[in-house]
């Protein structure tokens, strides 16, 4: 009797321990580009809380640059290496090969179970990593990442200086510009601007963009064109017409009346903006990830206003951080799934971002426990407004895979006068028109 109990006793300890070798079996690697402090902090603490559901499952997480991240990703997944979830940025540097490499997966599926299309960004957001199952057009077909922080560019200004000098929000580019002038007349310098970085050429033109854009199409035309030029490289879409040729004269004139920091191609992102956190300058036109480094109240935001005052709000550029995906190599797809879940929608994630003045994915953002006249209020109360029109501007550098160094090239010459308006739009048209021979589906 003894040696019975014995043998099963002994049976039971070797399928416990069988279980849990197996359990403990489970990991699931994360590749992602959320290595600044507050953003990682939102991917360590999903990773606590799908631990405490999973327990048996081990998370192996890498956090790099994405610079870096991308020649590793790039290299590893369609060797069908890797890690299960990893970071998949929008358009032709990795989303689309990785979809017509048949990759990743598609999250549809998962964006119903969980509720994605309710509860995560409005569709103009979402529309941005999509792509068709074939992977020859973006901005729509499958969704294949997901976002947990949302990307919106504005004007951040100092309070101070706009209350001292009477200067109400810009409702027009006329009152802005007229700004712009009362702040030059006053010894101050109207914009902070870094020349050195190409992608604060990018921001601030598509911003003046989207508002000529806007008045000669219509807010809501203007938004389409974008789209069919940016994310769905319509043959019938051309980059030369009235409205881009007049955003790139705006800037040359602010160039000529001495409207940015002087010496300004000789600065980057990191050397113009700690000049209007001084107070030196008086407005920053640049994307919502700079909130978090600007606690003073004396500051706020705006969305870059209407040519006309009595037009629509036109497409204010923004977006998602990189969003995140799942390989189609993964054993455990669903528990992948569930963690992304977890990072895009808890609570948690919710507050962390809040804390760090971060726009979070889940709109609209309750607005009732922020502070009105604080940037924070500002900030979130300009991603509702942007969300809720529908119109969201795109990041101009992913029209093709070899626009960055076109409109870093183009825009530099602009600023610096080397060229005219008609020479800019030109010169990304020319690029535009070779990647309709060279483009997925030719």
């Amino acid at each position: 009797m003894k040696k019975g109990l014995l043998l099963i006793m002994s049976l039971i300890l070797i399928f416990s321990f069988a279980f849990n070798v197996n359990a403990a079996q489970i990991t699931l690697e994360i590749w992602d580009n959320q290595h600044r402090a507050a953003d990682s902090k939102v991917v360590e603490n999903a990773i606590e809380e799908f631990k405490r559901i999973h327990p048996e499952v081990e998370i192996r997480r890498i956090a790099r640059p994405l610079e870096d991240l991308q020649m590793q990703i790039m290299s590893a997944v369609p060797s069908r290496r890797g890690p299960d979830i990893l970071t998949i940025n929008n358009g032709e540097t990795m989303m689309g090969p990785l979809v017509r490499g048949n990759h990743i997966l598609s999250l549809d599926k998962y964006a119903e179970k969980y509720g994605w299309n309710e509860k995560v960004f409005s569709p103009v957001v979402l529309d941005r990593s999509r792509y068709s199952a074939d992977g020859t057009t973006a901005g729509k077909g499958n969704l294949y990442a997901i976002a947990f922080m949302g990307e919106v560019v504005g004007v951040y200004y100092n309070k101070d200086i706009f209350t001292k000098l009477g200067i109400a929000i810009p409702e027009s580019v006329e009152e802005f510009e007229a700004a712009l002038a009362i702040i030059k007349r006053a010894g101050i310098i109207p914009l902070a601007y870094g020349g050195l970085d190409d992608w604060q050429f990018f921001h601030l033109y598509a911003q003046v963009q989207g508002s000529t854009l806007s008045h000669y199409m219509g807010a809501d035309e203007a938004q389409k064109y974008l789209d069919d030029l940016v994310l769905r490289w319509d043959e019938g879409v051309s980059f030369i017409n009235e409205g881009n040729k007049e955003a790139a004269a705006f800037l040359q004139n602010w160039v000529k009346k001495g409207y940015f920091i002087n010496g300004f191609s000789g600065l980057n992102g990191d050397d113009a903006f700690p000049i209007f956190l001084a107070g030196q300058t008086a407005m920053f036109i640049q994307g919502s990830w700079y909130a978090g480094d600007i606690g003073a109240d004396h500051f706020g935001f705006f969305p870059f206003p209407p040519y006309k005052k009595a037009e629509k709000l036109p497409p204010q550029v923004g977006g998602t951080m990189c969003p995140l995906g799942i390989s189609r190599y993964t054993k455990y797809p669903d528990l992948a799934a569930e963690f992304l879940n977890i990072l895009v929608t808890s609570e948690q994630t919710e507050k962390i971002l809040v804390e760090n003045n971060s726009l979070s994915g889940k709109i609209p953002v309750e607005l009732s426990g922020i502070k009105k006249g604080t940037l924070k209020y500002d900030l979130y109360n300009t991603w509702n407004i942007v969300n809720n029109s529908g119109r969201l501007g795109h990041y101009l550098d992913w029209i093709s895979p070899t626009m960055w160094d076109t409109l870093s090239q183009a825009g530099r010459q602009l600023m610096d006068l080397k060229i005219t308006p008609e020479k800019f739009v030109e010169l990304v048209e020319n690029d535009y028109l070779q990647w309709q021979k060279e483009k997925p589906g030719r």
